[in-house]
């Protein structure tokens, strides 16, 4: 065997026993997650669905309704999947609840029904109601946050049949909006796939810093996406430079295949739209 496969090999026993160390502290994990319901009811019947999914998977849930999701009777739709349904609020004003308490014991944030209001609140760090607060605060002590689409997407189905008829400009900042969410690190997903979104973050390995790398195969030259040296005929390459693949990015794509580095981050808009144009995504 030639040293760089010895080396090779000897990285994958240690990644191999890493994975096994890794498993046996998920499966201690406690799976407990702060349900925090906004002001919307798009995708409401999705999410309830998906909470009890993760009911029967042994996840304990604690819920949070905001004033305006309290108006809006959310904690109705929760009847027989959640019986034992609280606001988890403490007494006093909203400035006086203390996010910590609420977000003690807890390994998940899930929004049910993120609304357009709260999205802008929490992509602005504007923390003047009880969800931003949260969010914001789940965010600084590196909770994993999951949030549902459906009550702020722009581009939902239901929003628009139900006569969504704003200039383009808005929907563009309401898309930059979920862009900065996500470049925070909050995980989005439409309602229906809450439980699997859930799932996965809290599956998710020990920081990168703590893995051992492999050895990078030989580098290869990178293309430009306006065509520069090393592109392949009908791929589109990625441009250097970029942190963020976003929806706008993805209506520009031209050609059925894509080839992204894997430090760079696809939004689910940008995903979704690479989907429906039945665009290959490959990462390099």
């Amino acid at each position: 065997m030639d040293p760089r496969a010895l080396e090779q090999a000897i990285l994958d026993a240690i990644v191999e026993c890493l994975a096994d160390r890794v498993v046996e502290r998920l499966q201690a994990r406690p799976k407990v997650a702060l349900a925090l319901f906004t002001g919307t009811e798009l995708g409401v019947s999705e999410a309830v669905k998906s909470i009890a999914a993760l009911r029967d998977d042994g996840w304990t849930m604690r819920f949070v309704f905001s004033q305006t999701a309290g108006q809006l009777r959310l904690r109705d739709s929760l009847t027989g999947v959640a019986g034992d349904v609280s606001t988890g609020q403490p007494g006093g004003t909203a400035g006086d609840i203390d996010e910590d308490a609420l977000l003690d014991g807890c390994s998940v944030v899930l929004v049910p029904t993120l609304s357009i209001n709260s999205a802008a609140k929490i992509a602005t760090s504007v923390r003047d109601s009880l969800p931003s607060r949260l969010v914001a605060r789940a965010l600084e002590r590196g909770m994993a946050v999951v949030a549902a689409s459906d009550g702020c997407c722009p581009d939902n189905a239901r929003r628009i049949a139900s006569g969504f008829h704003v200039a383009e400009a808005y929907k563009e900042r309401m898309r930059a909006n979920l862009e900065a969410l996500q470049g925070y690190g909050i995980r989005l997903a439409r309602a229906e796939k809450l439980a699997h979104a859930v799932s996965k973050v809290n599956a998710a390995a020990v920081p990168v810093a703590a893995q051992p790398a492999r050895i990078a195969p030989p580098a290869v030259p990178v293309a430009t996406a306006t065509g520069a040296p090393g592109a392949v005929d009908g791929e589109t390459p990625a441009a250097t430079g970029k942190r963020v693949f976003s929806r706008s990015d993805a209506v520009q794509c031209r050609e059925r295949v894509l080839r992204l580095g894997r430090n760079v981050l696809v939004t689910s808009l940008a995903a979704d739209e690479l989907r429906v144009r039945n665009i290959q995504l490959i990462r390099n």
